[in-house]
């Protein structure tokens, strides 16, 4: 579907909700904005295989659950939860206390559905390691010991793109060109 399929030790939730967010990308090789949300949603084997943790949506279900991924995504690149709780306060969830866990209820459409998902990552303390690429805007976990990791990547390798090696290139020639324009002054 994209860039890099990795999984993570923060486990399967974490892995469904990048692979939801990551429904809208920028592929390495074309560097073009990719919507993949509504071709998944065409194709019942195609969705059941990138996105098999939520129900496959219907036509008039898509604007929403489009707009959600991108609310998300942007509370992602935000480091925050505002979209995410305005959209809680629309479509509200039913929390159960159970015998050693709290059971988050509610219809089982789509958009619910990565409701409860992302809900569940933020009282598991996973949501502010998820992060998006400032390069390639991919979305991915953080699991260094103290959360900084910037980017998706440092090393190139045959499915992705080295967005902190280039980075880190773009500003060492930015800074010498500087340093030559300093000079010649």
């Amino acid at each position: 579907m994209g860039k890099q399929a990795g999984t993570t030790v923060a486990g399967p939730r974490v892995e469904e909700m990048r692979a939801f967010l990551n429904t809208w990308l920028i592929p390495n090789d074309t560097r073009e904005e990719t919507e993949t949300l509504h071709d998944l949603a065409d194709s019942a084997q195609a969705w059941s295989e990138a996105l098999s943790h939520l129900p496959r949506p219907r036509q008039d279900e898509l604007p929403d659950l489009r707009l959600l991924r991108d609310d998300l995504r942007a509370d992602v690149t935000e480091r925050g939860n505002r979209r995410l709780d305005d959209w809680l306060a629309r479509h509200p969830q039913t929390v159960r206390v159970g015998e050693d866990e709290l059971r988050l209820e509610g219809p089982s459409g789509p958009v619910d559905t990565v409701l409860r998902h992302a809900v569940h990552l933020v009282l598991a303390g996973r949501w502010q390691r998820l992060k998006a690429c400032p390069d390639c805007r991919w979305v991915f976990y953080d699991q260094s010991r103290n959360n900084t990791r910037t980017w998706c990547s440092m090393y190139a390798n045959e499915t992705g793109r080295a967005c902190g090696s280039i980075a880190k290139v773009r500003r060492m020639r930015q800074a010498q060109r500087e340093r030559a324009a300093a000079e010649t002054q």
